[in-house]
């Protein structure tokens, strides 16, 4: 796979070094009373440091979570960058793409990407100008000299890159606490990410206005029985802007539908409302009525029934901001439904965007690099970790059959996963020599280093490759699966144009925009197999990966030999990857068996170690469910062309 920048699309050395240096809630009719002001939050913790809190290492997009990740090389092109297009990237079962094939032209195309991508659900890495021009003509260092930068001069750039796709968000944690520090014009939202089937509940919490502008306006809202942010119920702790005038405090209530207030109604407070000083709220909905309590004392009781389930949240408008903390949500039942001090992430919660695209998840660092460019990767990938951990260093290496390449890229660049390409299937008929042995020692490198391995695989006929059945991109999966991969990748989607040489031919989509068989092809292997199965393998470590029946054996691979599950194989040549659980103490086993075939079906027997296997169960990726064998001793698999099976070993 290669992708090579044009020279006029780079920025110039001058540019590089230079660049280096109240929402509105009308007011309405008056009611009651209300209590003191608390001077500190009613409950105290232990604070934490006043710096964002970020995900680790290991919590990276696509990396962690359940989702396997499916992705494409080269999706549309910049005049087929349409939510349509999109959406079909989606139904085909992909859940990220790269951004490639000219998009990376221009930020705004890359921007487009990302707002498509975020619409429709799929991630997006992006494959950015700046980037490419960092990394190929510049070395990162701290020796000086021509055409070099330094480890903080390539942060800034980096850091400006990350800026421009990056999402942002009126909410953060500062000490601990939750801060929103304002909102649209019309009002911003956060919700809780559970909370749409809560019915009757009370939503308590502690909030402390802050002062907005020079005069000494504050408020605070907070969002309950909510659908979504623009369909819900919104109270608000105010004390100036609402009639009747002069009075210490109010209690502002809306109902919101579609994003527009139904009616507003202001409740008149005896106690003062003062900005910085901390309030502990309490709201109950039950039935269709709501009751609201400040500091232990019911200030107001209002009857609607619009909305009868929904979530919680925060609210605030143009400058306003407040901080909250001690969230509680509880049933009548006295059931907690959700606690959050805030000590922690935000990870319970969908903050509201003050800009970017949820859809951005990392970079495109480099395609295929060469040893020399190691150190210039491990500066980039370094300042990632350290600035940017959030977000994905992505880089694809070239196939190698040379184990110190790979150990190498590893030792040098501290990289955040090992993935690499080797297209398998020959003009000639043939398959490469050399696939298995490549995967053996990316897979020997990834179980060494800890580090989760990608594949790329062949979607189209190229210089030298011919083109795929539907059985081949089902056995390349099939393969890579066993040899424990974590992620899947398409190369290509959209098929490049013939300006580029290399003679490529159609991909799953045309040059010119036509779905062709290896489309379907993909969608029913994405929807119906690869994502339950790789939802399965996931988490799981690859403890051995053997052929069976095979001889001679391909380079790379290894022979099967009796062990403590499986005794004896007998029948077609099959690939058995053994998987065990992170947890070392745990004893079960999965068997995964793919055909070594790509162009025929295949039987095998598979004869259990009764000592240890006391049960077999086949998984069902219809169901999601694994299925009892009826024989457990002995395991026909009959496999179609290219395809394979899970199975569960239980030793009690």
């Amino acid at each position: 796979m290669s992708d090579h920048p044009h020279q006029w699309l780079k920025p110039n050395r001058r540019s590089l070094l230079k660049a280096v240096g109240t929402g509105a809630l009308a007011a309405a009719a008056p009611v009651s009373l209300g209590a003191p002001a608390a001077a500190a939050p009613p409950t105290t913790k232990t604070r934490g440091s006043t710096a964002p809190t970020h995900a680790a290492w290991t919590d990276l997009p696509l990396l962690s979570g359940e989702e396997f990740p499916i992705g494409l090389w080269w999706p549309p092109p910049p005049f087929q960058t349409t939510l349509e297009r999109y959406q079909e990237i989606k139904d085909a079962g992909f859940t990220f793409t790269h951004s490639n094939n000219y998009l990376w032209a221009d930020h705004q195309i890359q921007r487009r990407a990302l707002e498509m991508a975020h619409q429709v659900g799929l991630q997006l890495v992006i494959d950015d100008p700046t980037i490419r021009w960092l990394r190929n003509d510049f070395e990162i260092t701290t020796r000086g000299g021509d055409f070099t930068l330094t480890p903080e001069q390539a942060a800034t750039k980096i850091r400006q890159v990350i800026d421009l796709y990056r999402p942002s968000s009126y909410w953060r944690i500062e000490d601990g606490r939750l801060l929103q520090d304002g909102g649209t014009g019309a009002g911003s939202v956060g919700l809780s990410r559970a909370g749409a089937d809560w019915t009757d509940y009370t939503f308590a919490f502690d909030t402390a206005p802050r002062p907005t502008g020079g005069g000494g306006h504050a408020q605070a809202g907070w969002a309950f029985r909510a659908q979504d942010p623009a369909n819900t119920y919104v109270w608000l702790l105010a004390n100036a802007g609402y009639a009747p005038e002069g009075a210490p405090g109010y209690l502002a209530k809306a109902l919101f539908v579609n994003g527009a207030p139904v009616w507003v109604r202001a409740v008149p407070l005896e106690i003062t409302v003062t900005p910085d000083t901390w309030y502990h709220v309490e709201t109950t909905v039950e039935g269709d009525t709501i009751t609201t309590s400040i500091n232990g004392q019911v200030v107001d009781t209002t009857t609607d029934d619009t909305y009868r389930t929904g979530k919680v949240g925060f609210r605030e408008a143009g400058s306003e901001s407040a901080l909250f903390d001690n969230v509680q949500v509880t049933a009548l039942d006295g059931t907690v439904l959700l606690v959050d001090d805030f000590s922690g992430t935000l990870s319970k919660w969908d903050p509201p965007n003050a800009g970017g695209y949820p859809s951005f998840v990392g970079l495109d660092v480099y395609d295929e690099p060469s040893p020399d460019k190691f150190e210039t990767l491990a500066r980039i990938v370094e300042i990632m970790r350290e600035e940017h951990p959030d977000y994905l260093p992505y880089i694809n290496l070239f196939p190698t059959t040379d184990p110190n390449y790979v150990r190498q890229f590893v030792e040098v660049v501290k990289p955040a996963l090992i993935s690499f390409d080797r297209y398998p299937l020959l003009i000639d008929g043939s398959d490469d020599p050399h696939y298995f042995l490549n995967w053996a020692i990316v897979r020997e490198e990834g179980l060494r280093a800890n580090l989760p391995t990608w594949i790329f695989i062949q979607t189209l006929a190229y210089a030298g490759h011919r083109e795929p059945t539907a059985a081949e991109i089902l056995w390349q999966i099939n393969v890579s699966l066993a040899y424990g991969c974590k992620g899947i990748q398409y190369f290509t989607y959209w098929t490049p144009d013939p300006a580029r040489g290399e003679a490529f031919e159609s991909a799953l989509i045309t040059v010119d925009g036509q779905r062709t068989p290896r489309y379907d092809a993909a969608k029913e292997i994405n929807n119906g197999w690869l994502a339950p199965v790789g939802r399965e393998l996931k988490p799981l470590v690859s403890e051995s990966v053997v052929h069976a029946n095979e001889s001679p054996l391909p380079a790379g691979a290894s022979g099967f030999t009796p062990n403590d599950y499986v005794r004896q194989v007998s029948g077609d040549a099959v690939i058995l990857g053994q998987f065990r659980s992170t947890d070392t103490e745990d004893t079960t086993r999965w068997l995964f068996v793919a055909n070594r075939a790509h162009s025929r079906p295949a039987t095998a027997r598979l004869t259990m170690n009764r000592a240890n296997v006391k049960d077999v169960l086949r998984f069902d990726p219809a169901s999601r469910r694994y299925e009892p064998l009826r024989n457990s001793a002995v395991v026909e698999v009959s496999l179609p062309a290219g395809a394979a099976a899970l199975y569960q070993l239980r030793t009690s």
